[in-house]
């Protein structure tokens, strides 16, 4: 049976470059592509893959938030970053995030080739030079995300995009009561008192602290 692959990312010549790679290192697999995470979201829900490339700063993507909902909604499918972020926090973030493992897009095409076997025999992939350290303000708030489940953390990403209460039930083809119901239980969960609160901490986990440029 052939592999599922899919690669999510907005670059074509970095897709056309990983395709070529994966084909090389994998034998008889399927890739799929996404170029945005609207496409990337309804890939997953349309079929299920062995494997996914996610590059996190694509045209709709914010931050490590995407990859905590895909993570929480498909936790058994593993899905690797790729990014030309070369900072050791934000590896740790991704990592502590589930991802299952980090490829920078300025390495080698044997050192990606390498990468995907390595997850691919279901371990994780940290690339040369880097390590993973244990932060206890990141890991603490992996640890909260997590404890969302997967609609509550969409509300917790709207909010974070600044959206009222009415927006985010269209966006989300809820109504306002279950978005309040949802906010009353995430404020709970991550361990704060207002929506002021929650919408900071949003942004900075999405666009502060680990922002992730291509």
């Amino acid at each position: 049976m052939a592999s599922k692959i899919l690669i999510a990312d907005d670059h074509p010549l970095f897709r056309d470059a990983l395709i070529s790679i994966v084909s090389a290192a994998i034998e008889n697999c399927e890739i799929s592509e996404a170029t945005d995470f609207k496409d990337t979201a309804a890939a997953l829900a349309r079929e299920s893959f062995n494997l996914v490339f996610l590059d996190l700063n694509m045209p709709d993507s914010s931050g490590l938030s995407e990859l905590a909902l895909l993570k929480k909604t498909y936790p058994h499918i593993p899905i690797v970053v790729v990014s030309a972020h070369e900072e050791q926090h934000v590896i740790n973030a991704c990592l502590f995030h589930n991802a299952s493992g980090y490829i920078i897009k300025s390495s080698t095409p044997e050192s990606i080739k390498e990468a995907i076997l390595t997850i691919m025999s279901g371990e994780t992939y940290i690339p040369k030079g880097f390590s993973f350290a244990n932060d206890e303000g990141e890991m603490s708030l992996a640890q909260r995300l997590e404890s969302l489940t997967p609609s509550q953390l969409k509300v917790f990403m709207e909010m974070g995009r600044g959206k009222l209460n009415k927006q985010i039930a269209f966006e989300l083809d809820i109504t306002e009561a279950t978005v309040k119901a949802h906010i009353t239980t995430v404020f709970r969960k991550l361990g704060i008192n207002n929506r002021t609160q929650a919408v900071v901490l949003a942004q900075e986990h999405q666009t502060a602290h680990y922002s992730l440029p291509n």
